[in-house]
């Protein structure tokens, strides 16, 4: 069996969900795995750099996105992103793909990947299942659905009930686990002061795991804010930093006397540095927010954009995070539970309906599509 985990590079919400879900497949040893971009199935480098410098214009302008988002994401759009790639050129290179790899099960984790590839598999004449994962985990956008999917799996109860209401077939719609990162999933669980100590953090101090995402576009600002209160607080900034955020940091560690920042970049042990933290922070991704639920840590979304906008009452509602644009307030938030620890201790994460495992997702799809295959047979 040879399936195909396709994904889009707009930030890595959508390509770390894909490369957990080969690596679980791989380990499984289900069969060969290919982990690509959709646009290079396509060979399309405008269409990619469209879709990538779009997603970095959210980024910069959060409060836009959540204005114009909700307006675009609609049937006509999705009738126009079906048309996008339905031409001579790229259909020849998905044909040639699709022969030459000879696919039998394509997974995406994009909305726009999973509409394509249902679209492109019927325009060429092939019968190969496309099942779509949504990475956004409690909803997907309407501009995605289409029922020419064969299964669409998200991660939460509040996702499929939100999937099936913007018109998926229920039969069609799945609750998965969670796909943790390979080395989240196979870590041995430790306490927060074994991870300290491992780190080289202080054993007693008030940190926060800050996630800059896959872009780096944020704000710091909170940094200022938190360190006008006198608080003695240890900001982690995990991910990439761009330029403009470099400076922004440079100048902000000029100013403040009481916070600690460090800066480790791109990890591949972010668990790691989640478990040793008091609190998470940082904008609005399904990853970085799932994985502080499956640790435990209370999450503090400091930008919330739309496609993720359905996780504000699960974590308000059960004290496990907030969401809060304002960095004033965001200091407040940190404020409080700098002087009241044991509040963080108090969250629901028992009752959410959610699971995690990014083997038990892939062995979820492998036996949905084993049980089509002997049904069309």
């Amino acid at each position: 069996m040879k399936t195909a985990f396709v994904y889009i590079d707009a930030g890595k919400g959508h390509y770390i969900p894909a490369k957990a879900l080969s690596d679980a497949y791989l380990d499984l040893n289900m069969g060969e795995s290919r982990l690509v971009n959709l646009f290079d199935i396509y060979a399309s480098k405008k269409q990619k750099i469209f879709i990538e410098d779009g997603w970095r214009m959210a980024l910069k302008f959060p409060r836009l996105e959540r204005f114009l988002f909700p307006l675009i994401d609609n049937s006509l759009n999705r009738f126009m992103l079906e048309k996008v790639l339905d031409n001579k050129k790229h259909m020849k290179h998905f044909r040639e793909f699709v022969e030459k790899e000879q696919i039998d099960l394509f997974i995406s984790t994009n909305f726009i990947t999973g509409l394509s590839l249902a679209f492109a598999i019927e325009k060429i004449g092939k019968n190969i299942p496309v099942f779509q994962y949504a990475a956004d985990a409690v909803s997907t956008q309407r501009i995605g659905v289409t029922n020419k999917l064969k299964m669409m799996y998200l991660a939460s109860p509040v996702g499929t009930a939100e999937a099936i209401k913007r018109g998926m077939e229920k039969d069609k719609v799945k609750l998965c686990p969670f796909p943790l990162q390979y080395k989240m999933e196979n870590a041995v669980k430790r306490s927060k002061k074994e991870e300290r100590i491992d780190l080289g953090l202080d054993e007693d101090g008030f940190i926060i795991a800050f996630s800059l995402g896959g872009e780096g576009i944020t704000r710091l600002s909170v940094l200022k804010e938190v360190d006008k209160k006198g608080l003695d607080v240890t900001f982690i900034l995990l991910g990439r930093m761009r330029k403009k955020t470099e400076k922004e940091l440079k100048q902000i560690l000029k100013e403040t006397k009481h916070i600690k920042v460090i800066t480790p970049g791109f990890v591949d042990n972010i668990h790691q540095y989640f478990l040793s933290s008091d609190i998470t922070m940082g904008k609005a991704g399904a990853n970085s927010v799932m994985e502080s639920i499956y640790l435990k840590r209370y999450t503090i979304i400091s930008d919330q954009l739309y496609p993720f906008e359905n996780i504000k009452p699960t974590l308000e509602n059960n004290k496990i995070g907030c969401v809060e644009n304002n960095a004033k307030k965001q200091a407040d938030i940190i404020e409080y539970f700098y002087f009241n620890r044991e509040e963080l201790d108090k969250g629901n994460y028992s009752g959410l309906g959610i699971t995690f495992s990014a083997k038990d997702c892939i062995s979820l799809m492998i036996e949905d599509y084993r049980k089509m295959t002997l049904a069309k047979n």
